[in-house]
């Protein structure tokens, strides 16, 4: 059934709604959580992978250069201080946030079993707050590379990212 308005002196067709369709309804957000997401989206900032990369080969690998694919450092010993320890923990928990998002999207804790073991320890630190003293513990700062490296190189492997991890 067509009905007709007016618009700029013209007749213009509409159709009438149709009754057995059912419509939700618009609600619109608090101002509160629009601040919220708008303070988001302005302290986004893309992740630099390569940056990321460096900082994984200094905290898991020492001074030496190798593969992103070994986890862990070669030798045991007294883990190094890192002068720019809080900047690296920032990106690994940007990596991360981005990481685990692509894999929600994607279902991968769905089809993945060792991937939701992954989201779900990305989950559990980056919601921890990382000791009072002035540099987060060498530890942790380990564990979140550890979690960004296993879960970065276990997406792509999947396929549900690409080009992040180095050949």
């Amino acid at each position: 059934m067509l009905n007709t308005a007016v618009r700029d002196d013209t007749a213009v067709p509409v159709r009438v709604k149709d009754p057995s369709i059912p419509t939700i309804p618009c609600t619109v957000p608090e101002a509160s959580q629009l601040r919220r997401v708008l303070a988001g989206l302005r302290r986004w900032s893309p992740v630099d992978w390569d940056q990321v990369y460096d900082d994984l080969d200094v905290v898991l690998h020492g001074e030496t250069e190798v593969s992103h694919h070994a986890a862990g450092r070669p030798g045991r010993g007294p883990l190094p201080e890192y002068e720019d320890a809080d900047e690296m923990v920032e990106r690994f928990r940007g990596a991360l946030r981005q990481l685990v998002n692509r894999g929600l999207r994607e279902d991968a804790q769905i089809q993945h079993l060792d991937i939701a073991v992954l989201i779900e320890q990305a989950h559990t630190l980056t919601a921890e707050a990382l000791p009072g003293d002035s540099s987060p513990a060498r530890g942790d700062l380990r564990r979140l590379a550890g979690i960004v490296l296993r879960l970065a190189e276990r997406l792509e492997e999947t396929g549900i990212v690409k080009g992040l991890v180095e050949c």
